[in-house]
């Protein structure tokens, strides 16, 4: 049968590997040793039953075989030996001789009381392996006597021989099994634990992240056994050792950014910060202490810190507060430095232990020494200053009467003008009232002028008797026009009073009372009615007729004319877009909510935020007092205890929302 080659290499490469791994110390030796002793002593113990077992048997043929010739051959031996027949006791013998290990055979005749040797056959010696002397004897009586010698010699070169093959066989068995078993052994233990092995010989703390794995065993198996077992658990190590290594690792480098850290700030710190042993002594110190004291370092490590840092006056105060309590605190301590200048330092002791045992005394000396000088300049400032204070307090009591007076007389300008602002704009509701009143009232004379001159007429022609039919209706139907026409007329006239006359009693007065927010709102805007007309300004208004609340009204004619009025005056000023303002009225829960609006050039960004203050005007040295929003705030505030803010993008318009509580009577 071929042998492919790559067959051939794998198995030389195998039997390399296994001869390699057969060493004087390795495992491989040690099982095979113990394998081969294990297996010679059995084959040992094996042989030598088995060969003890052929010679009891081999014996055995040999006594059947001398048992043999007693059955066989006495009886004709002593018959012939009767007979003296040598040659047929010749024959016999060489019979006897032929069984097999047959070594002597030897006849003897009975000649009277003694043996007489007749005839022998073999080798005679002086002492045999099995022997045996038989009577012969013929019609009872005995006639001589049959010696018979048999050797072991055959079994025992049969017993070496076949021993020496059993050897042999049991050897080349016991090699070749154990050569299987060593290559067995290999392949499934030995090349696995020289791999962990090699592995554990070449792990270190850089290799921790590589892996153990087994050649030709993937994990996870279904089915794993003890290597599979152990090699999980090594990597289970391994990944606990390199977490572990990793946190330990992490540890000291931020321990490590920890003490530079502090060793940072102890030798970068204004303060003195000194490490003192229980008696005292300074171990060690930062350099702010050598930069304030002027001592060299070496001057001040092992120096108590009483002889340095401690004036003679305060050395024995501070050694019993010490010696009672341990520690200091926030304590005013005088020094000298190296000059002999006089410097101040709050001390601060913190006991550091060793288990139960202090061990060191940590100190913080804060330099006060310029605190304390300008506490003592302006403790001495203070005194000098206190006479200045009374003298101040009484100019400046002097100065809070006098602008005490001049807020008074300010806050009663201020409502001078506010009144003045109210004044004036029922001003301008008289005047545009007027102007609307002047048309009705110029139609009705006009047309009470016609119907003068044509009742004039109709007598001229009573007078003269120059009545007619026709005359007479066409005077009924020209009396009739002119009578409605001035009516009519007479009639807007009397609404525009009315409506004027309300406003008016409104604006002058703070009754309250029920009133419906749609008609208060129309009344103030036909009062406005001539300059919506001459600024060709529409107004929307959105309002449930039926809406009712108690409340001023008066204020709310003001609110919404000031409101009117500031379009007309600066929203559209000079805006030769359309011109629209809409008021939406609405209640919403128990709020009433005014949305005003208009689309004109809006409010500045720079008066925005100021809108609701007063004097605030974008027309100052126009006519523009800057009270009309300022009235507006507080009449929604104040009075009507609601809230207003003003909404204005550039060229967008003004958006003003109102929002006031709703009481019913």
């Amino acid at each position: 049968m071929a042998i492919y080659p790559d067959r051939k290499d794998a198995m030389s490469g195998l039997f390399s590997k296994t001869a390699k791994a057969v060493g004087r110390n390795g495992l491989s030796y040690r099982l095979l040793s113990y394998i081969l002793v294990c297996s010679t002593v059995l084959a040992m113990i094996i042989t030598v039953l088995q060969l003890a077992w052929d010679y009891r048997k081999d014996v055995a043929v040999i006594e059947d075989s001398i048992g043999q010739i007693e059955a066989s051959f006495l009886q004709p031996i002593a018959a012939s030996l009767w007979n003296l027949d040598e040659e047929q006791v010749k024959v016999q013998i060489e019979g006897i001789m032929n069984l097999p290990n047959m070594q002597f055979v030897m006849v003897k005749e009975m000649l009277g009381n003694s043996e007489v040797p007749l005839l022998t056959q073999g080798v005679e010696r002086e002492s045999y392996d099995i022997s045996r002397e038989f009577n012969l004897t013929y019609q009872g009586e005995v006639v001589g006597k049959l010696f018979v010698a048999a050797s072991l010699e055959q079994i025992y070169q049969r017993l070496i021989e076949k021993s020496v093959l059993i050897m042999v066989s049991q050897t080349i068995k016991t090699l070749v099994v154990s050569f299987c078993i060593l290559i067995i052994i290999y392949y499934l233990v030995v090349r696995h634990l020289n791999r962990i092995a090699n592995y554990a010989q070449k792990f270190n703390l850089d290799r921790l992240a590589i892996e153990l794995t087994l050649e030709g065993r993937p994990l996870p198996r279904k089915k794993p056994d003890e290597l599979d077992t152990l090699v999980a658990t090594l990597n289970q190590m391994r990944t606990r050792l390199n977490d572990e290594f990793a946190a330990r690792h992490q540890a000291a480098e931020q321990l490590q950014q920890e003490r530079d850290f502090s060793a940072t700030l102890i030798n970068s710190a204004n303060m003195v910060i000194c490490c003192m042993e229980p008696d005292l002594n300074i171990a060690s110190i930062n350099p702010a202490a050598i930069l304030l004291t002027g001592y060299h370092q070496q001057e001040i490590l092992q120096h108590n810190w009483l002889d340095l840092f401690v004036s003679k006056a305060q050395r024995d105060e501070l050694a019993a507060t010490l010696a009672d309590h341990g520690s200091i605190e926030d304590k005013e301590v005088i020094m000298h430095d190296q000059q002999g200048h006089e410097l101040v330092l709050q001390w601060t002791f913190a006991p550091f232990y060793e288990g139960p045992n202090l061990k060191y005394l940590i100190g913080f000396g804060y330099d006060i020494t310029r605190l304390k000088k300008v506490e003592r300049e302006i403790i001495q400032l203070n005194e000098q200053l206190e006479g200045k204070v009374v003298e101040r307090t009484r100019s400046l009591s002097d100065a809070n009467d006098q602008l005490g007076k001049a807020y008074d007389d300010l806050k009663q300008a201020q409502q001078t003008l506010v009144e003045s602002e109210k004044m004036a704009s029922l001003g301008s509701l008289v005047a545009g009232v007027a102007h609307e009143i002047n048309t009705p009232i110029g139609i009705s004379v006009t047309a009470s002028s016609y119907l003068q001159e044509r009742v004039a007429d109709f007598k001229q022609h009573i007078d003269s008797k120059q009545l007619s039919r026709s005359y007479l209706t066409e005077f009924t139907v020209n009396l009739d026009e002119s009578m409605q026409l001035l009516q009519g007329n007479l009639r807007r006239a009397s609404e525009l009073i009315a409506s004027f006359k309300q406003v008016a009693v409104d604006q002058s007065s703070e009754a309250r009372y029920n009133f419906s927010l749609a008609d208060n709102l129309h009344q103030v805007v036909v009062s406005l009615g001539h300059k919506l007309k001459k600024a060709q300004c529409e107004v929307d208004i959105q309002c449930d007729p039926k809406l009712s609340i108690f409340s001023f009204p008066g204020s709310f004619t003001q609110i919404y004319s000031n409101l009117i009025l500031n379009s007309i005056n600066h929203g559209f000023d000079n805006w030769d877009k359309p011109k629209k303002i809409t008021i939406k009225v609405e209640q919403q829960g128990e709020e009433l909510l005014i949305d005003y609006s208009d689309n004109g050039r809006g409010i500045p960004p720079e008066i925005l935020p100021r809108i609701f203050d007063p004097f605030v005007t974008s027309k100052r040295g126009q006519g523009g007092s800057g009270l009309g929003t300022h009235i507006i705030y507080n009449l929604v505030v104040q009075l009507l205890r609601g809230r207003i803010n003003c909404v204005s993008e550039p060229d967008n318009g003004a958006q003003f929302h109102i929002r006031l509580p709703i009481q019913h009577n």
